[in-house]
């Protein structure tokens, strides 16, 4: 269980988002992992970085910095997706994951909260909504980890 001061810490920094390993197949924003060692989707095992940290990660252009708080009201809980007989799975293995779509509108959120770093030289490329496959049972909740 995630105590105040547990809760406080996920919560300060920031979150780097990759631009160019987020695909336009992919569903899901793509985010550096703890001390820049892979990517994930989820952001609860996303990394947690410092401005300086943010800064120096970001100064090439093709990612950006994101304040921890501000992915919380952008979250959705563990996608799934609908086999062909019908019954639901899990879209990504290892449990339950927060997820922040790969959506125009998202996107437009992230870069007007981003940490300016660099110009930005990298686009995001949207996953069309129509290529989308990701079915929502629960929003993200606070027993997720998520802020109240």
């Amino acid at each position: 269980m995630m105590d105040a001061n547990d809760q406080v810490k996920s919560d300060s920094g920031y979150l780097i988002a990759h631009i160019g390993h987020t695909l336009k197949s992919h569903e899901h924003v793509t985010w550096w992992k703890p001390n820049s060692r892979g990517y994930t989707i989820c952001i609860d095992k996303a990394g947690r970085y410092t401005a300086e940290e943010a800064q120096g990660i970001c100064r090439d252009g093709v990612c950006i910095a994101v304040p921890v708080h501000s992915t919380y009201p952008m979250a959705r809980g563990t996608p799934h997706y609908r086999q062909s007989n019908g019954t639901l799975a899990g879209l990504y293995d290892g449990g339950p994951h927060r997820v922040v779509e790969n959506k125009a509108k998202v996107w437009h959120r992230l870069m007007s909260d981003r940490l300016l770093c660099s110009k930005t030289v990298q686009r995001p490329t949207p996953m069309p909504s129509s290529k989308a496959r990701a079915i929502y049972l629960d929003p993200a909740s606070p027993s997720d980890g998520q802020a109240s």
